[in-house]
């Protein structure tokens, strides 16, 4: 009778210790995100007077530290060039929206998991650190912008991402995650500012953001 109820008693703990170990490397495979930030841009208007901008995010996870999704951004930009001769100033102001798939690898991806059993207890430069990635993907922006006093131009032009940045869950238990990220887009193509300059280069724009991500959907397991 004692080695039964001892028995009992063991394999209520080992459930209990075990259950909570796999709740440790559990994670959820949906997020959806909002955030807001300042844009740039490189243009044939050599001189940037910066925009902002919204956004609005999806992603699915593959693993806790491995997603893709999409992203919708609206937001302006801007910029000028100067006659250093005459004085006469030329610019341009543009609204864009851009929508984009992205992947993005994180640290903690390439860092040794522990066992599925073992308990685990990140701190918060643990979770900072495995938070870091580096992402690309591909999209299409949309510009109507304005020269100087020329008649509106509306261009479409596909881009290239390049980004870095960092998730980080405010717990280790916590389904809301702070992103700070930053993008700096090659556009292929030379008009998003409304103007062509024969022999340039291609334009650039690039973003500097602040946002949260609510994860969601039933647990997974590592």
């Amino acid at each position: 009778m004692n080695i039964l109820l001892r028995s009992a008693l063991l394999l209520l703990v080992l459930f209990s210790t075990t259950k909570s170990s796999i709740g440790q490397q559990s994670f959820r495979k949906f997020a959806i995100g909002i955030g807001g930030g300042l844009t740039d841009s490189h243009t044939d208007r050599s001189q940037s007077e910066g925009g902002y901008l919204a956004s609005g995010t999806f992603d699915y996870f593959f693993t806790p530290y491995l997603n893709a999704g999409l992203e919708l951004q609206g937001g302006t930009m801007s910029g000028f060039s100067e006659n250093t001769q005459s004085g006469e100033r030329y610019g341009f102001d543009g609204e864009f929206i851009t929508l984009q798939f992205r992947g993005k690898v994180h640290a903690g991806e390439f860092f040794a998991r522990p066992r599925r059993y073992k308990l685990v207890s990140d701190s918060f430069v643990s979770r900072a650190l495995k938070g870091l990635y580096l992402g690309s993907g591909g999209g299409v922006v949309s510009v109507k912008s304005r020269a100087g006093s020329q008649t509106n131009y509306h261009n479409k032009e596909l881009y290239l991402p390049a980004m870095a940045g960092i998730d980080l869950y405010l717990r280790q238990d916590s389904r809301l995650l702070l992103n700070l990220h930053y993008q700096t887009n090659f556009v292929l193509g030379d008009k998003i500012d409304g103007v062509a300059v024969p022999g340039s280069k291609n334009d650039v724009f690039s973003s500097l953001t602040i946002g949260f991500a609510y994860t969601f959907g039933k647990l997974s397991y590592l």
